[in-house]
């Protein structure tokens, strides 16, 4: 097995996380104890299984500013469908990510109407209520009189060409639409389901569900999400979830309202009434307390995915000043640091462009308007906080670009490569060891739903019938948080490119998969390597699975004064079969020795022939690092005393919070 140039790494755990239920951080619990906390290590988030579905949601302004906005976005689209279908960014014809074989591509408008408001025209009921069009919209050219409420593209039944054509139908939306937008309402109302789900178990509510301004009749109480827009989400987890992207386009900020009562025009408003001193136009910034708090957006769009939340994606084109996410601006940033993020994000609110001022420059005939935060040939765009604000809160799963910019194609692009990020989750970032067993050194536990959540053809025990491979897992909690028991999950030993049994005979289970044509061709760049599941041994729904492993890198060479300067050097728990280091390639002992700087190897370090990593030899306690102990116990030092733990007859440096086996 050959590595590239070795890392090292800090103690770390890795989490795999089911279809059904939370993905998960390191545990809090006690472990049972690696010994000698020797193995390779990775820091990931991943899911079990590859996501290849993509639901993918415009919720797009359809108020009379945005007729060239509205061309703009429609020329993107086959560029778009293209790269999430074939997995090809830069069309040099190689995957720079695992294509998405199943895309949805659904459209809604900004326009929900203002419910029990009369007088404003264009804005009467219910709007279009966030059901996702299905008619092409005027000056669309080329289209069918009427489409499904979604377009779909699946490999090897129609083309990426096809689906972006008909979608751009369906996104020519018009610019009838009601001028008060409610963006963010309407993407909620489009997804959310009228039987809603619980978060916490995946179940339907019992109560507390999300309501909707409904007419005086309660008409429009209830989302769409399985009704009118029924099919869009992919929420079977036997035929597999997908990724939900929600994209806001618009060049107004958001206006959700939970009460419309502001909007009530100034004929209609009772003498005295102090919104009559406010222009109509400015009515959402006079009367922030009657827009819906950002938490029904941030929770409820997460929500759809619960315990999996990495799989929504929220983004907005909106009127962001360009400068602000150019590409120079967001190479600075390091999206995957939360600090980094804050500031980026903390330097966009703070601008003084982005700041919500009334025009003072505005004329009593114009009407009442914010001052624009910048502005195009095609027209002007306002302060997006809103939107700034839901996409700081969705990490990095947010995306903010700018409505602005000469074209749309920087905006698909950051839009497509967080997007990338969660097709690709499958694929471990760096590679594991496997021992000369064929086993790497690694736990993966499955946290079982409570008997009473627990659906059906779920395993709740370690062990019972058709899942003799959980076993119970020794020297820690054998039930999670949330109630459930917590079994470990047989590994099978890999010798070659063949799975085998495991230690105690098992066929079924999990291994470590760093050769199978699949994940040659799904993973990319160094990530080829995942875990991988045998068929009956694949987690079911509301199962959390989680992948365990424990490294602690020690390097000889720091200890030292000696050594020469500027090379790569050796550690503690480094792997040593086949390895290049420094450009040189190495095995066995040689990959241990630490180059001191008049030329010759400090040997102190030996490879171990079952762990396959670098090991450190000892006479006594001194010999090694802080608070790690010199394992010589036995009454001989011989191999028969301890092989597992003394190879070659050798005492070696273990820390003894990892336990003796």
């Amino acid at each position: 097995m050959m590595f590239s140039a070795r890392s090292r790494y800090a103690q770390m755990c890795v989490a795999v996380v089911a279809m059904a239920l939370a993905l998960g951080g390191c545990l809090e619990r006690k472990l049972k104890p690696l010994n000698p906390c020797l193995v390779s290590g990775v820091v990931a988030e991943i899911a079990v299984t590859n996501i290849d579905k993509v639901d993918l949601l415009f919720v797009v302004d359809n108020s009379g500013s945005m007729r060239e906005e509205q061309v703009a976005l429609a020329r993107e689209f086959p560029k778009l469908v293209q790269v999430l279908a074939s997995g090809d960014r830069d069309f040099d014809g190689m995957n720079d990510f695992p294509p998405a074989k199943d895309l949805h591509l659904g459209v809604v408008s900004s326009d929900m109407g203002l419910v029990g408001i009369q007088g404003i025209p264009g804005c009467e009921g219910l709007g279009d209520d966030g059901i996702m069009n299905s008619i092409p919209g005027p000056g669309a050219t080329g289209c069918q009189t009427s489409y499904p409420p979604f377009i779909s593209y699946t490999a090897g039944v129609n083309t990426p060409e096809q689906a972006a054509s008909d979608f751009g139908c369906i996104a020519s939306l018009g610019t009838e639409g009601c001028g008060f937008e409610q963006q963010l309402e309407a993407g909620l109302k489009a997804l959310w389901p009228e039987t809603d789900i619980d978060p916490a178990t995946g179940l339907p509510f019992a109560e507390n569900r999300i309501l909707f301004l409904g007419d005086a009749a309660g008409f429009g109480r209830f989302g769409h999400g399985d009704r009118e827009n029924n099919g869009f989400l992919r929420n079977d987890p036997v035929q597999g979830i997908s990724l939900i992207a929600i994209v806001m386009v618009t060049d107004e900020e958001d206006c959700s309202s939970a009460d419309t009562r502001h909007f009530t025009p100034e004929q209609y408003l009772p003498p005295g009434d102090p919104l009559a001193m406010q222009d109509l136009n400015l009515r959402c910034f006079h009367n922030k307390q009657n827009l819906y708090d950002l938490d029904r957006y941030v929770n409820g769009f997460r929500a759809l995915r619960p315990g999996q939340e990495n799989l929504v994606i929220f983004a907005a084109i909106a009127g962001v000043p360009p400068d602000l996410v150019s590409s120079e601006a967001l190479s600075r940033i390091d999206f995957g640091d939360q600090a980094s993020r804050d500031n980026h994000y903390a330097t966009i609110l703070a601008d003084q462009r982005m700041q919500e001022v009334p025009d003072p420059t505005r004329t009593p005939e114009q009407g009442g308007n914010l001052t624009p935060s910048c502005v195009t040939d095609n027209g002007k765009a306002y302060p997006p906080r809103r939107f700034v604000e839901v996409a700081q809160r969705f990490g990095e799963n947010g995306v903010i670009q700018s409505i602005c910019q000469d074209d749309f194609g920087p905006a698909m692009d950051a839009i497509i490569e967080v997007i990338a990020k969660q097709l690709g989750a499958v694929c471990l970032p760096r590679p594991l060891v496997r021992n000369s067993d064929g086993f790497v050194g690694c736990n993966v536990v499955w946290e079982l739903p409570p008997p009473n959540q627990a659906p059906a053809n779920t395993p709740t025990t370690c062990g019972q019938q058709g899942w003799e491979f959980l076993r119970v897992p020794e020297g820690r909690d054998t039930v999670s948080d949330k109630g459930g028991q917590v079994c470990t999950v047989a590994q099978l030993s890999v010798v070659g490119d063949t799975t085998g049994a495991s230690k105690e005979g098992d066929n079924e289970g999990w291994y470590y998969d760093n050769f199978s044509e699949e994940v040659m061709k799904e993973c990319t760049g160094d990530e080829k390597q995942r875990v991988a599941f045998t068929p009956k041994a694949k987690p079911p729904t509301g199962v959390t699975v989680k992948l365990e492993c424990l490294n602690e890198a020690q390097t000889l060479a720091d200890n030292r004064t000696d050594v020469t300067p500027g090379i790569e050097q050796p550690s503690v728990g480094d792997p040593c079969k086949d390895v290049v280091i420094n450009g040189r390639e190495v095995t066995d002992d040689a990959a241990c020795a630490v180059r001191l700087a008049d030329g010759t190897d400090d040997t102190t370090m030996f490879c171990h022939p079952k762990l396959n990593v670098c090991v450190r030899s000892c006479s006594t306690d001194a010999d090694c690092p802080a608070a790690w102990v010199c394992d010589d116990r036995g009454p001989t030092l011989s191999e028969t005393a301890d092989p597992e733990t003394r190879p070659n007859g050798s005492p070696i440096c273990v820390n003894p919070t990892c336990g003796s086996g």
